[in-house]
């Protein structure tokens, strides 16, 4: 009698996870959560949030209209953390890393002058937002503390290194981007995701070809978007119609950090302000208002963050960088870290 017994016992126990776990969807495919904290962090609506907040920021409006946000970037973090066995505080420290984000991402950086530091904005303000956005309420119902989930704490070696290393921030939203811009198919980027090792601290890719293509997606959009005089330049403006917006009141301090794109995007093209109505109309033409020039005619030169990758690579039973291994790779990548110290050479339309 006392099988019946043990398989009563184990059919309870199956159901009994099943009622506490939920099926996660990510683009690198579904999850299996049943801790509960994760649970109610995801569902939480500061998480939620995040589907209205661009991965790209002021980008989404005018160059590059990827529907990436940062709710799926988190996600994405956090299924290659808890792929490759991150501990559950650094899986948590993941999945919440880009909540404090403002409006327009990292338009805050802009606001607050920012924009050339090592740690951006959002940073600074993160366990500052967690508590005030009643994510800490739910980590403490858990037994966690914001400490304890910091992006910060040196330990979390998985979720974020100095460039140029990957991490799992950055092994996101290379793989994530390269597919929307098409430098990746959706098979090359689960791959890849699949191929990924963390061995001695260092984040290692098998594939060198696949490598290779999401390396030259970081060299791309470092020129392209991060770091583009464009990128710059409507920074600047939509930075200053935001400053505008709360000394007018159209837009308030809880809206800026807590706010989506959307709706204070519809408020600043809806503005009759004149000033407000001049930066969105540079935001839309950028290139009547500046030109990229030769050096000796340029009135600015403007520096960027080099975010351009350069991954560890398995090559039989050696580690070594890419750049190693391709010469061309290599002079592409030295290229725009020179580019990034000297800076785009612009001149003002007036």
């Amino acid at each position: 009698m006392i099988f019946p017994f043990f398989r009563l016992f184990f059919i309870a126990v199956f159901f009994a996870s099943s009622l506490f776990s939920k099926s996660i969807e990510t683009f690198f495919g579904e999850i299996e959560v049943e801790e509960p904290v994760i649970l109610d962090l995801i569902e939480s609506p500061s998480f939620q949030r995040l589907k209205h907040i661009h991965q790209y920021g002021i980008a989404y409006y005018t160059t590059h209209k990827e529907e990436y946000n940062r709710y799926e970037h988190s996600l994405g973090v956090f299924a290659i953390l808890r792929k490759n066995k991150a501990g559950l505080e650094e899986q948590i420290a993941g999945l919440l890393h880009d909540v404090s984000h403002t409006i327009f991402s990292h338009v805050g950086d802009w606001v607050f002058e920012r924009e050339y530091q090592e740690e951006d904005y959002q940073s600074t303000i993160h366990n500052f937002y967690l508590a005030a956005s009643g994510i800490e309420k739910i980590l403490n119902k858990h037994g966690y503390t914001i400490d304890q989930v910091s992006p910060k704490r040196d330990e979390f070696v998985m979720l974020e290194q100095p460039l140029p290393n990957l991490c799992a921030d950055r092994i996101d939203y290379n793989i994530q981007g390269a597919y929307y811009q098409n430098f990746l198919t959706k098979e090359e980027a689960i791959e890849l995701f699949e191929g990924l090792s963390f061995v001695d601290g260092k984040w290692v890719i098998k594939n060198k070809g696949l490598a290779k293509k999401v390396m030259l997606f970081s060299i791309f959009m470092t020129k392209d978007c991060w770091g583009s005089a464009t990128n710059y330049f409507m920074s600047r403006w939509l930075a200053d119609a935001i400053l505008q917006g709360l000394d007018i009141g159209l837009i308030s301090w809880h809206e800026l950090h807590f706010g989506i794109d959307e709706i204070i995007w519809d408020k600043l093209q809806a503005s009759v302000d004149p000033m407000i109505r001049e930066n969105m109309l540079k935001i839309k033409n950028p290139n009547d208002y500046f030109h990229l020039v030769d050096f000796k005619d340029a009135d600015r030169f403007i520096k960027f963050k080099c975010r351009a990758i350069d991954p560890w690579i398995q090559v039989d039973k050696n580690i070594t960088r890419l750049t190693s291994l391709d010469s061309e790779l290599s002079k592409a990548f030295n290229q725009i870290k020179e580019k990034a110290n000297t800076g785009w050479p612009a001149r003002i339309s007036l």
